[in-house]
């Protein structure tokens, strides 16, 4: 896509002041977000012109959930130059849309206040179950849900441990993920001298949607306008750490590795400082394994597709007429190849994976990329501060780092 979607999603804690609004519509053209999501707005009506006093002149398209006397309401707005939104529907405590980007494929967001009564909780969690059977596809949850899912969410011990358990078997009924958030623990403060601290701001997303936004990445932004901390939504980041270099167990097994390794361990001898001198010899060391995996042992995918490709060929040149006698051999050969580079293929996956209850059979499903994507998502630093300089590119990282 040429352009990227960014969500915003904040509880304003009104906008009834004009002050207020002005500092929103600032915050929100500094971010450059095309898709914003606010919460509690205390607003009963919204007109384009408010909504461009809010949120700027880009955001030609809205949808909003009236406030209930001055208490409540959420406010959905988007550039339509960027993504064109429809079938708004409303329930007591969510606006739901349907997404599109240009050449993307649709898909469902959610934006939720949750209610503050316990038995108003209950309700707000059986509506988002009956609203999932109306909305069919990847899944996007995304707000204030005034509740959290774990003990380590909030920085006191006066929990609703009952309520945490239902909120879990919500999630887990519906198999949604919670997004993991970049930059914050707790997304809400009571700003008291001693104060309470709560995750109760979040993003939940469908398997479907997961895989349709490998990429996607959740951060959390100052809370400078508001006592809920700004959720920076972006859906695709593009962000591509260097291929980290993986050791093949597999390779000691292969004739020539111990050669290889002997003459890829090697430094420039002008080198002479012991940490940036080892620091070369596993770059190189490195390299030249990759480069020597490449020529012993090459593309296993690729090699399987060609196998099966020449197989096919042949089978169906067998239908017509008798196959010759090194066409046979060949085949055959090739069926022995496919069935090798299938168990190397499998053995790699293993081997790769730290997750100690995955099993053969599972090692090339989408539950499995998608939990190894989230752990790369979860590692990743966006950004580096040195003394006052913040670092946001890989190679400034790095050198920072280094």
């Amino acid at each position: 896509m040429d352009n990227k979607q960014e969500i915003l999603s904040l509880n304003v804690r009104g906008l009834n002041n004009l002050a207020k609004r002005d500092a929103v519509r600032e915050f929100v053209v500094s971010v450059k977000v095309n898709v914003v999501a606010l919460q509690e707005t205390h607003l009963a009506v919204f007109d384009p012109f408010m909504v461009m006093q809010c949120l700027g002149p880009s955001f030609d398209g809205f949808a909003y959930l009236p406030a209930q006397e001055t208490r409540g309401g959420i406010l959905l707005a988007w550039d339509s130059s960027v993504v064109c939104v429809d079938q708004v529907s409303f329930d007591t405590f969510s606006l739901n849309a349907e997404v599109t980007a240009p050449g993307g494929e649709p898909w469902w967001v959610t934006v939720v206040y949750g209610p503050q009564r316990k038995e108003d909780k209950f309700l707000f969690l059986r509506e988002l179950e009956e609203r999932r059977a109306l909305c069919i596809g990847p899944w996007l949850i995304i707000g204030d849900f005034n509740m959290i899912l774990r003990a380590s969410e909030k920085n006191n011990d006066n929990l609703d441990l009952g309520m945490m358990a239902r909120f879990r078997d919500f999630v887990r009924s519906m198999e949604l993920k919670d997004l993991y958030l970049h930059g914050r623990l707790f997304t809400w403060s009571n700003a008291r001298e001693n104060p309470t601290l709560t995750r109760i701001d979040r993003a939940l997303v469908s398997v479907d949607w997961d895989l349709a936004f490998p990429d996607a990445l959740l951060q959390a932004l100052a809370a400078s306008l508001s006592d809920h901390a700004p959720l920076h939504l972006s859906l695709n980041n593009g962000f591509r750490p260097k291929q980290r270099f993986k050791f093949e167990v597999f390779w000691t097994k292969i004739p020539g590795f111990q050669e290889a390794l002997a003459e890829a361990w090697v430094c420039d001898d002008s080198i002479v400082d012991p940490f940036k001198r080892l620091d070369a010899l596993f770059r190189n060391a490195a390299a030249s394994l990759q480069a020597w995996s490449q020529r012993s042992v090459g593309n296993i995918k690729l090699q399987l597709s060609i196998a099966n490709l020449i197989i096919l060929r042949f089978d169906a040149a067998q239908d017509r007429r008798q196959l010759l006698p090194g066409e046979l051999w060949l085949r055959n050969t090739l069926k022995a190849t496919v069935l090798g580079l299938s168990s190397l293929e499998r053995t790699i996956a293993r081997q790769r994976s730290r997750m100690r209850w995955l099993r053969e059979g599972d090692a090339n499903t989408k539950l499995f990329h998608a939990i190894a994507n989230g752990r790369r998502i979860k590692n990743f630093i966006p950004a580096i501060r040195v003394d006052d300089q913040l670092f946001t590119e890989q190679e400034d990282k790095e050198e920072a780092f280094f």
